[in-house]
Formats: structure tokens, sequence, C-alpha cells
């Protein structure tokens, strides 16, 4: 007994064999043009991103160590003697700071008395905090800078 061959199984057959199991050339190169046009802007976000993240992480360290430094100096006000000294005679003081996450931090604390307030003593607190990137010891433009700025009655 011979068997003959269905025409419609080999009909399916041939289909199978003609259906495509990979991707042409174009499928290809239009895929990579594509992944192109959305990785390079990715890229440069991502450097961008970073440089965000650096400044940002500069910044916060700034502001933490300005309101240190702040309530380091309302502390030091709090006795009567100091203050009265403060009133009398203005401070300006500036200091190199050891910062971990920002080289060559300086600091200048300026303390004044408000004449505003005649009867009352006044005190005005200045705070900068900035990281000095030429070294040369003075706030420059285009330094990183934190300030801060406060008024302390008498104790």
């Amino acid at each position: 007994m011979t068997q003959r061959s269905n025409p419609i199984r080999r009909a399916c057959r041939d289909c199978g064999a003609r259906r495509r199991r990979g991707a042409t050339l174009i499928d290809v190169a239009v895929g990579s043009m594509l992944l192109a046009v959305l990785l390079i802007p990715s890229v440069h976000m991502m450097g961008k991103s970073k440089s965000s993240n650096h400044r940002l992480t500069i910044r916060d360290a700034l502001v933490f160590e300005a309101d240190q430094l702040l309530e380091n100096v309302k502390i030091s006000l709090a006795d009567d003697a100091s203050f009265d000294a403060a009133v009398r005679l203005p401070t300006d003081r500036s200091a190199a700071m050891t910062i971990s996450d920002v080289p060559h931090a300086m600091s200048r604390v300026r303390v004044s008395a408000d004449p505003s307030v005649a009867p009352t003593p006044l005190l005005t607190l200045v705070v900068d905090v900035w990281q000095d990137a030429d070294r040369d010891g003075n706030l420059d433009s285009g330094e990183p800078v934190e300030t801060l700025r406060t008024q302390w009655a008498s104790p």
C-alpha cells in the first residue's frame, strides 16, 4: 500500500518552510538606529544628572556646616559678657574648614550690632561657607557658597 500525500498537508509544510525565523538586515539596521536615537540623549542626561548630584552634595555639606557654625556662635553669645563685648566690638573672622565632601572649604563669621532697635541690643550674625576653588582665601564669583543670616537678642 502506497501512501498518498495529502495536498493540504504539503501546503502547510511549504508555508512553514517559507516562514521567517529571524530578522532581516533592514530590521536590524532600523532597530539599531532607533536604539541610537534613544540612547544618545539618555547618556547625555546621565552625565548632567551626575553633575547635578555632585553640586547638590557640595551644597548640602555647605549648608550643614554653615548651620553648625551659626549654632556655635549663638552658643558662644549666650553668656552676657560675650554678648556685650560683641555689641561693642564687631567681629569678622575667616578660617579654613575640614569638610569631607568639600575640599578647600572656608568659612567667614560676621557679628555686628544692629542699630535699628535702639533700646535693646540686637546682633546680626552672618555666616558664609564656601568652597575655595582657587585657594586664595577669598570668596570669588563662581565658587559654591552658602550664606546664613540671623539676628540674636540679648540673653
